[in-house]
């Protein structure tokens, strides 16, 4: 059972971005909002609050039970009028007409000035009103103020109670403006996420390509600079190219293993098989040809045993390079028993191998790596010889010399410096079909 598939990448970072930025200047506007609000709720008290204040100045016995006097001060139509009794409770107050006569009727004397909608009588301190102090405050969109007027004849105290409600749209000409500004917002934010997303992605999409490309055997791949590639990023790329590097020399390295293994088989192989074959001629007579015939062949299959055990330890990732067991050996002997190995073939392509070695020439060596040095130079020089390949030694008080020659040719001065190219051919030289370089 498969998950839920999930996007992309570039995707999800490119919709995290605008959320974010879409949460933060939906926060920005909240936040004005509620800052405008208060304000617009500060500036409507502060005014009901001067108003309030005219109310002190004027004659008091004009405005005691006269709402409509009272409104036409503040200039605020919700307004309402309290009594506060000497007590300190609330008594029924009768409305009074314009005139300042107050109705005699019964409806009149029982009619009472509510408060302003939306206030309620415990929203005001009416002790504190009662001894002349002025209130104000807010209830949502309502903002309200309590003016004491001056006490009656019994000590009652009339109270005169304005209220006005803010806007709900507090914004006024600025709203238009601020809508436009979120949405240039938003759209600015929706770019600024795309380019970035973008960004950072582009190395991690390079990285991806390269990586599908490395798996599929190609270490030549390489997912290079990027400019606008973070710190992070591209250090992961170096270290990803660095991988490949790795990798391709790794591969080089096993390439060559195998190719020099490959050429050194062909050596003792030969060896063995004209060996063999002029065993099987008869050509080989007496003893003493046929014991040295049967030793050649033995010695050559022992380097062939340590070449397949060289490609077994490739096999197994065990070494990666060919192992070296030095020891002291005689040089004479090992050179000259590799140089037997190729009288027959040489004979057969009508080359004489002269060998001129000393009775003994001790030396500390492998004996079988010895012998695949010595084999490649004959080999080489059999590829280009006339009639003649000489092999030699000489000892010195503290070194052996091995001195392989030919009557060819030669080498030419422009491949001089490429003589220890691995197998390097030189096209213009004509020679046997030997080896492969």
């Amino acid at each position: 059972m498969t998950g839920r598939r999930r996007g992309s990448f570039r995707g999800r970072l490119l919709v995290a971005l605008a959320g974010v930025s879409t949460a933060g200047t939906a926060v920005v506007v909240v936040v004005v909002l509620g800052l405008t609000r208060a304000t617009a709720q500060r500036a409507a008290l502060d005014e009901l609050v001067d108003k309030a204040g005219v109310l002190k100045e004027v004659d008091q016995t004009r405005l005691q039970g006269n709402l409509l006097q009272i409104r036409r001060l503040l200039d605020v139509e919700r307004v309402g009028l309290l009594v506060i009794s000497p007590t300190g409770s609330l008594e029924p107050r009768r409305a009074e007409r314009g005139d300042g006569s107050t109705a005699s009727t019964s409806r009149a004397r029982s009619e009472v000035v509510p408060l302003p909608a939306g206030l309620e009588p415990g929203d005001l301190d009416l002790e504190a009103l009662r001894s002349g102090s002025l209130q104000s405050g807010s209830r949502g969109s309502l903002v309200y103020v309590a003016q004491p007027l001056e006490p009656t004849e019994n000590g009652a105290v009339p109270v005169a109670v304005a209220a006005t409600t803010v806007s709900a749209a507090p914004l006024g000409r600025l709203g238009p403006y601020l809508l436009i500004g979120v949405v240039v917002s938003l759209a600015f934010a929706a770019i600024v996420a795309t380019l970035l997303s973008r960004r950072l992605t582009r190395p991690i999409s390079a990285m991806e390509l390269a990586a599908r490309s490395i798996a599929r055997g190609d270490f030549t791949t390489r997912v290079g600079e990027h400019d606008d590639a973070d710190d992070e990023l591209a250090s992961l790329a170096r270290a990803m190219d660095g991988m490949a590097r790795e990798l391709e020399d790794a591969r080089g390295r096993e390439r060559a293993f195998l190719l020099n293994i490959s050429h050194d088989l062909r050596t003792p192989l030969t060896s063995i098989r004209g060996y063999a074959e002029a065993i099987a001629e008869g050509a080989v007579d007496g003893a003493a040809s046929r014991e040295r015939a049967a030793q050649v062949i033995l010695g050559e299959s022992k380097r062939l045993e340590r070449l397949v055990a060289d490609l077994l330890d490739l096999a197994r990732l065990d070494a990666r390079q060919f192992s070296l067991d030095p020891q002291v050996i005689d040089v004479s002997a090992a050179v000259a028993g590799v140089a037997e190995g190729f009288r027959p073939a040489a004979a057969e392509a009508g080359l004489r191998v002269e060998i001129d070695v000393p009775p003994s020439a001790p030396a500390l060596a492998d004996p079988e790596r010895l012998g695949q040095v010595v084999a490649n130079l004959i080999e080489n020089a059999w590829k280009y010889a006339e009639t003649t390949v000489s092999v030699s030694v000489r000892t010195f008080e503290t070194k052996v010399e091995i001195a392989v020659a030919d009557d060819g040719p030669g080498i030419e001065p422009d491949d001089m410096p490429r003589i220890f190219e691995r197998l390097y051919t030189s096209r213009d030289a004509p020679g046997r079909k030997v080896g492969t370089g």
